[in-house]
């Protein structure tokens, strides 16, 4: 009889569990940034392991970065759980037994969503910096 008792509240604590991340997942969609849509003008500054800098410029009626940057080839990645890991920028690959990685910044703030998260409005400036060290 307890054995039953024990299966039948775990199995409701697991339903109450996906409930609750399907709520939280829901929120989040609803809520996330979203880009303006409509031309516009972004440039962003790639900061290479070398300290060198280029700066690039994009006309664009994209929503999110990510789009823009890939469209262009100015980055390569994978796609991960998070969304868009870039791997390679403007030809310079991180290397992962270094640890490098490329950061995304807008006005030297980092940002907290993936490039193909992360919404675009007319006179942005992204940096994308090679960085050592997780």
């Amino acid at each position: 009889m307890k054995v039953k008792s024990s299966n039948k509240k775990v199995i409701i604590g697991a339903a109450a569990l996906v409930l609750v991340c399907v709520a939280l997942l829901l929120v989040y969609k609803n809520f996330m940034p979203k880009g303006t849509e409509g031309a516009k003008t972004i440039t962003v500054k790639v900061v290479h392991g070398d300290s060198s800098e280029k700066d690039f410029e994009y006309k664009t009626d994209e929503a999110y970065l990510g789009a823009v940057i890939q469209d262009n080839k100015l980055v390569e990645g994978e796609e991960g759980e998070y969304g868009l890991f870039m791997t390679s920028v403007d030809g310079e690959k991180a290397d992962e037994s270094k640890q490098q990685w490329w950061c995304l910044t807008k006005g030297g703030e980092q940002v907290n969503t993936s490039a193909d998260q992360t919404p675009i409005e007319d006179g942005d400036t992204f940096e994308l910096t090679l960085t050592e060290g997780y």
